[in-house]
């Protein structure tokens, strides 16, 4: 995805890149003014899915390419790192926490404290919702001055959603680790507290990766961490930058979508999935369950999200923009796709059609899923030049 900005947006409202909390509040006084955009109301349980946004942002939410992941416990999102359009579009590593009913944002961890991860973009976080413990991967070091780096590292964040003091620690985990990456995928298998991790860019994006990885004690309890490289069979699309992946943990099958190839001329909208995901049971194995091109797919796209409602087996994308890129030229449709897992019935996709005022069209944003009351919260991202600083509610996000 490109990384040339000019000017930064909420909605149709460009503002300069750093601004005060004063200059916040002004801002979602206006937005709340604009014609068509209302403050979120309750949702009707039966009135189908729904957009809607609380207007809340600060200085520290103009973020791309970040990492979020959700925690049930106190319905927070917990957001890590990315590019910072409220600091001069630099990196950072700041941790935030997004609370819808409160309609609030917290700084738990500031840009810049001592002892966490380097800040960075592009990278994958995932989520240990027993343990109360965000585990970081991998990512992207932006700077002006050409000094970039990319990751391999791991880091754990405890206390992950404010309920006690937050701590990173860097896991040092044996085995042969995977090689630096950004933009791959990355899901969690709580029950055997193993992280999957799949694809990737090498260094100034030169390299793209299709290799499988598992790390075994991930959360960084129970046991010396350790790296595993998994060699599935079957066969994978080489289109795999920016795809999305979400898990299903009763079966151990990972489902990944779309994504791009190295040159970022062409993406694809075909569906795979990957039994024995976790490297447990078997040998992994790729199977292609929709194939590219079929027929009442979403258009092909990368740099898309998903979320996956497990009780009911549907994946939910969002968003994404084509290859090659198009000025300007993104997605904001919502889609499901039934039988995501490949098991049960035959993959079908159903583009949804909320009411409600929809997020601009975007990339490189994020997506979670709270399944107790059936929402997909979307968060941020960019458009080439746009950057969106608020978070966005779908109700009803499975269609059922």
């Amino acid at each position: 995805m490109k990384r040339t900005f000019i000017c930064y947006c909420l909605l149709a409202v460009c503002i300069t890149p750093a601004f005060g909390e004063e200059q916040a509040q002004s801002m979602r006084a206006r937005l709340r003014g604009l014609r068509g955009h209302t403050a979120p109301v309750a949702q009707d349980a039966t009135a189908g899915p729904a957009w809607s946004t609380d207007y809340s942002l600060t200085p520290d939410t103009g973020l791309t390419s970040h990492s979020a992941v959700w925690d049930p416990a106190t319905n927070a999102m917990i957001v890590f790192g990315g590019i910072d359009f409220g600091a001069e579009a630099t990196d950072t590593n700041a941790v935030l926490l997004y609370t819808p009913a409160a309609a609030s944002w917290t700084t738990l961890i500031a840009n810049g404290a001592l002892g966490a991860p380097s800040a960075r973009d592009s990278h994958t976080a995932v989520y240990d919702s027993a343990n109360n413990r965000m585990i970081v991967f991998g990512g992207f070091e932006f700077s002006y001055s050409g000094t970039e780096s990319v990751f391999n590292d791991v880091w754990v964040l405890s206390n992950a959603n404010g309920q006690g003091s937050p701590l990173w620690t860097q896991l040092n985990p044996t085995g042969t680790p995977p090689a630096p990456r950004f933009a791959q995928t990355a899901v969690y298998d709580a029950a055997n507290n193993r992280m999957i991790v799949f694809g990737g860019l090498g260094l100034d994006g030169e390299q793209l990766f299709s290799d499988l990885w598992v790390l075994t004690n991930a959360n960084g309890i129970g046991g010396t961490p350790a790296w595993i490289k998994l060699t599935p069979t079957g066969s994978l699309t080489s289109d795999v930058e920016s795809p999305s992946a979400v898990y299903d943990s009763v079966n151990n099958i990972m489902t990944l979508f779309g994504g791009a190839n190295l040159a970022e001329t062409a993406s694809t909208n075909g569906v795979w999935t990957l039994s024995h995901a976790n490297g447990l049971g078997g040998t992994p194995r790729w199977t292609n369950i929709v194939a590219p091109g079929a027929a009442g797919s979403p258009a092909r796209r990368y740099g898309h999200t998903a979320v996956y409602d497990s009780a009911n087996n549907r994946m939910i994308i969002f968003g994404g923009g084509p290859a090659p890129d198009t000025e300007g030229i993104g997605f904001n449709d919502a889609w499901v796709l039934t039988y995501a897992n490949g098991l049960g019935g035959t993959p079908a996709w159903t583009k949804l059609k909320p009411t409600g005022t929809p997020p601009a069209t975007r990339w490189e944003h994020t997506a979670v899923y709270d399944a107790v009351n059936n929402r997909m919260l979307v968060f941020a991202g960019d458009l080439a030049d746009p950057v969106y600083y608020l978070a966005w509610i779908l109700s009803d996000a499975d269609g059922l």
